[in-house]
């Protein structure tokens, strides 16, 4: 008698569809009407993808308030506001959307984040398969994410707190997807959006050294600028495990009267502590007691 063959695991279904999710973000032409809501506030926005001649263009606009939307052209994003001139910054993803790891990278991220499917629901009247992203540790955020089973975009975005509390939410109510792009992303496309604002260049080394972080998280970018609205010098650095960012602000004591900690509606976070004569301000959408333990054990690297 010949022996059944293995079942997948949880975690490989799970795999398998966030795989869905990143090629359909990538390579779909679609357009998505959505809500993001937080604890007190509600954004209407509408979301727009397409390739062209083998380059990605991207379009959200929020449709409530002053006029306020977001270009992406391949690896550039243009920043539109009312009565703001336009400015462009090298990225690969429009931020305030999907995290930028949904459209790939995600699944090496195991260790630090595993994947488990979920039943199914109906969300945006469409059948939709659930996936966790659950942290392995309580110092960062998990996902809850329903995918379209049809086409595999993501319908419906839960970041919860390590106790599942609900702290945003991105929800779509209208979803279309076509076979070419719309028209409005060639027009996008032939635009002559502004050259991309240089930011100030990251150095390879940094006279800091961590003693605790979360397991993988690395420093992505290090920089000494003025602090903006203040014209304040600051030392900067930005760190990510993939998924879940925050930034660290250093800079002397007393010039900025800043609380000790702050955790919003949303699941940010701000915490400080002086060092002597510094200030560190460690910002970001993780737990405050992990921010806090940051900020507590940061160190100037010790000489050679």
């Amino acid at each position: 008698m010949a022996s059944a063959a293995p079942s997948e695991s949880g975690s490989d279904v799970a795999k398998q569809w966030l795989g869905r999710m990143a090629q359909a973000l990538n390579q779909h032409n679609f357009e998505l009407s959505l809500v993001q809501m937080q604890r007190d506030q509600i954004r209407p926005m509408r979301y727009y993808h397409g390739v062209l001649d083998g380059e990605q263009i991207a379009f959200l606009e929020n449709l409530n308030g002053p006029i306020k939307s977001a270009a992406r052209v391949g690896r550039k994003v243009v920043f539109l506001e009312q009565d703001a001139q336009p400015y462009s910054v090298q990225s690969a993803r429009i931020p305030d959307l999907f995290p930028g790891a949904f459209a790939g990278g995600l699944l090496q991220l195991e260790g630090n984040y595993s994947f488990v499917a979920g039943g199914r629901n109906r969300v945006a009247g469409r059948s939709a398969q659930l996936i966790r992203i659950v942290s392995a540790d309580q110092y960062r955020y998990q996902y809850r994410v329903w995918l379209d089973v049809e086409s595999a975009l993501p319908l419906r975005v839960d970041l919860v707190d390590p106790d599942n509390a609900l702290l945003e939410q991105l929800l779509v109510v209208e979803t279309h997807v076509f076979k070419q792009p719309l028209p409005i992303l060639a027009e996008i496309k032939a635009q002559p959006w502004p050259e991309v604002v240089l930011a100030p260049v990251s150095q390879t080394d940094h006279p800091w050294r961590f003693g605790w972080l979360p397991e993988g998280f690395e420093v992505k970018h290090y920089d000494q600028h003025l602090l903006l609205g203040l014209n304040e010098p600051v030392e900067y650095l930005s760190l990510t495990d993939g998924l879940s960012n925050f930034s660290v602000y250093i800079g002397l004591v007393g010039r900025v009267s800043l609380p000790k900690s702050i955790t919003a509606g949303n699941g940010l976070s701000l915490t400080s502590s002086v060092h002597g004569e510094y200030e560190v301000v460690v910002v970001g959408k993780m737990p405050v007691e992990a921010l806090n333990n940051i900020a507590e054990n940061i160190y100037p690297q010790k000489p050679e």
